[in-house]
């Protein structure tokens, strides 16, 4: 047993200056870092964020920290008790990593002062550490498809890697963790690695993350404050806050991150009652682990490597700043995500047809085609004849300057229409795509790709978190892995993809391994509605929706033509208004909308109202794919709007917001901007509709106040730029 002051492990909360930058403001360029602590352990951190570990009596954290502003309260711990970090089943028999632990049973909170660690003999030990820097999972250049280059690829930061060893009579494997600290935002990202030291084990379990911290931090429970109904009987909700560290996993399918309860772990040393725990206290700690499985062999032949935690240290409830925060992280980590051709799904896929609709996207502005769903393309061909038919219509858009790209449907509801042997067993309507069908489709894909100049995907029914029970695939073992194996292989899918320059959209969340976007805030149906509802709808979904993903994540839908059903009165097919108000509230909200029909337009009118917006878009288009400050949410019962914010703008524009009267009659409303996020400090240049720039000058609160005639069924833009 080995007794240590939390204060010596620790620089002493208050001794380091409170940050003077903002980062959601101001670029934060200091240095990420792994250095020694003075009782031989490490930190690994940014100067916005920090984690510390002891190694001696064994290796475990006993730290973390956030250094904020000194409006959101400076430098804070948030670390309140000790855990494992991490834990393994191999081969029925669960161990933990690290070994660290802490005597003190009382849970409540860290007594810096008197607390004292124990090593525990059964867990993976301790062997040695490395530093690197982080590598790029697929290769990319920030900028192209007009993209963001506010961050770099791979980003910056620094790797620990710290190796650990079996305990006697464990299976004979290594265990190393990985932590990754980036410069420049408060955010730790964690994972695993085991590789085989001669033996063979199963991989039951794992958890990659164990984290106790204090509430506020972390979830509050329904015990001690702020339990459901502390608000009043019949409270629908618990009156806490949502929690400040925000951990979410890399993988579309089978890990989590979830909050936990400490207290039943706790045990309170009061004379005369043995049962006592700390009553009144709430104690949450964070489990990032595998929700089944994975079942992954390690093996000489096999190695293991588990998803990515990703955590976020915020330090504030504000939901704007909260979702500015995520966004700014996926900025960092998936940049491809900002890459924003402007695109026309066409339902005509012979030549005539393409050249026509090509012809009219050369015109109005469009940059990419892709040949639709139901439109007669056929990724899957090898057929010579029609790779080269397809190879002609690729040039023929190239010279116009538009790319071409098509539809797949690559796993889900595939079973029917794949060889037997490549079913997945229990779900027959599937592929599995740790079979032979990843490697056929792999090949036919690359070859398609590589034959025509195909430089775009849409991959629907990606595979979707199934299970498979064959014992014959070819890449996984039996039932127990195939989760992990199919969503790892389905990873490198898109990593293919990317790193032959193909721009992918997926309707599954795996931003992280290449794709680029999904679904935004819609059901397939609502583009049956007639065209106001669907309009009406579709914005309200969208608003919502930009407090998750960034504008250039999701898609929506337009229907020029029908798409399920509604006939003639869903069809946007020359009407007019209707088509300009779809194009502006989706090009203004930075997010791409699936136009889909033969053509882009059939009458003059359509076109000018392309060529408009379109012409707007590209001219604002680095605000517009930055994410969004939510002003007023569309209720149709006045006007709503949204602002884009981008404070590390190379150019004097740093503000749009987007503003949409849908009613009947004529409002002229004052509309209060807070304009703090876009790092205007004291003036701004304010200009409506592309009209000469008025000064403003900030309040205290950092908002203008602007007025803003709104003729009925009216879209307005207005920017805001830094005084010359």
């Amino acid at each position: 047993m080995l007794a240590r002051s939390c204060a010596v492990l620790a620089v002493v909360l208050g001794a380091v200056a409170d940050r003077q930058e903002d980062w959601l403001v101001q670029m934060v360029k200091d240095p990420a870092y792994v250095l020694p602590t003075p009782d031989g352990g490490l930190e690994i951190g940014n100067g916005l964020v920090s984690r510390k570990f002891l190694i001696q009596p064994a290796f475990g954290t006993v730290d973390v920290t956030l250094n904020a502003t000194k409006k959101y309260g400076g430098e804070q711990s948030l670390f309140r008790s000790v855990h494992p970090e991490a834990t393994v089943w191999l081969s029925g028999k669960q161990y933990s990593v690290g070994g660290l632990q802490q005597v003190d049973t009382f849970l409540a909170y860290c007594n810096r002062t008197s607390l004292t660690f124990k090593a525990d003999p059964t867990a993976f030990q301790y062997v040695n550490h490395s530093i690197s820097t982080p590598t790029a999972p697929f290769p990319w250049t920030p900028g192209s498809r007009y993209s963001s280059t506010i961050y770099s690829w791979p980003p910056k930061g620094v790797t620990l890697s710290v190796v650990f060893n079996p305990p006697a009579g464990a299976p004979k494997v290594a265990i190393t963790l990985h932590y990754q600290v980036l410069v420049g935002v408060p955010l730790i990202e964690k994972w695993m690695t085991i590789t085989s030291l001669g033996d063979t084990t199963q991989v039951q379990a794992a958890a990659v993350e164990f984290l106790g911290v204090m509430p506020r931090w972390g979830y509050y429970f329904t015990h001690g404050s702020f339990y459901p109904g502390a608000d009043g009987e019949g409270s629908v909700q618990t009156a806490a806050p949502n929690s400040l560290l925000h951990a979410k996993t890399d993988q579309a399918h089978s890990s989590a991150c979830t909050w936990q309860d400490d207290y039943p772990n706790s045990v309170d040393n009061i004379p005369g009652c043995s049962s006592c725990k700390d009553e009144g206290a709430v104690e949450p700690y964070l489990n990032c682990s595998y929700t089944l499985g994975p079942g992954a062999v390690v093996s000489p032949s096999e190695s293991f490597e588990s998803f990515k935690a990703y955590l976020l240290i915020t330090d504030s409830e504000d939901i704007e700043r909260h979702t500015l925060s995520r966004h700014r992280v996926t900025q960092m980590l998936a940049p491809h995500t900002t890459e924003n051709p402007v695109f026309f799904h066409c339902t005509k896929s012979d030549p005539t047809g393409f050249k026509n609709a090509v012809d009219q996207m050369a015109e109005v502005g469009f940059e990419m085609f892709i040949f639709s769903f139901g439109s007669g393309f056929n990724l899957e061909s090898t057929d010579p004849t029609y790779l080269a038919q397809i190879k002609e219509l690729v040039d023929y858009a190239k010279a116009k300057g538009i790319e071409v790209g098509g539809y797949d449907l690559i796993c889900l509801d595939r079973g029917g229409s794949v060889p037997s042997q490549y079913q997945a067993v229990g779900n027959s309507g599937d592929a599995c795509f740790a079979s032979g069908w990843y490697d056929q489709l792999n090949s036919v894909a690359t070859n398609f790709i590589n034959s025509t100049g195909l430089a775009m995907l849409e991959t629907d029914g990606p595979y979707g978190g199934e299970t498979c029970a064959s014992t014959s695939h070819s890449h996984h073992h039996n039932i127990d892995d195939s989760i992990y194996k199919q969503t790892m292989l389905q990873n490198d899918f898109y990593k293919l993809m990317r790193t032959l320059g193909v721009y992918v959209n997926q309707p599954d969340d795996y931003f992280f391994q290449g794709g680029s976007r999904s679904a935004m805030g819609y059901d397939e149906q609502q583009y049956s509605l007639p065209r106001w509802q669907d309009l009406s709808v579709s914005r309200m979904g969208m608003y919502d929706d930009l407090y998750i993903h960034l504008p250039t994540q999701g898609w929506m839908f337009l229907p020029i033509t029908e798409y399920h059903a509604g006939g003639t009165a869903a069809e946007f097919q020359g009407h007019q208004l209707e088509y300009e108000w779809g194009l502006a509230q989706y090009l203004g909200a930075g997010t791409a909308a699936c136009y889909r029909g033969d053509v882009p337009y059939t009458t003059d009118a359509m076109k000018g109202i392309l060529q408009k917006w379109i012409s707007m878009y590209k001219a604002h288009r680095q605000t517009l794919i930055q994410p969004v400050v939510h002003i007023r949410r569309p209720s149709m019962q006045s006007w709503d709007g949204f602002l884009h914010v981008n404070p590390y703008s190379a150019t004097a524009e740093v503000g749009l917001a987007m503003i949409f009267n849908p009613t009947d009659v004529a409002l002229k409303p004052t509309i209060n901007v807070n304009l703090y996020y876009t790092g205007l400090d004291t003036t701004a240049m304010v200009a409506v509709d592309g009209g000469a720039a008025t000064s403003y000058t900030l309040a205290r609160d950092y908002s203008v106040d602007v007025t803003v005639v709104l003729p009925p069924k009216s879209v307005h833009y207005i920017v805001f730029s830094k005084p010359n």
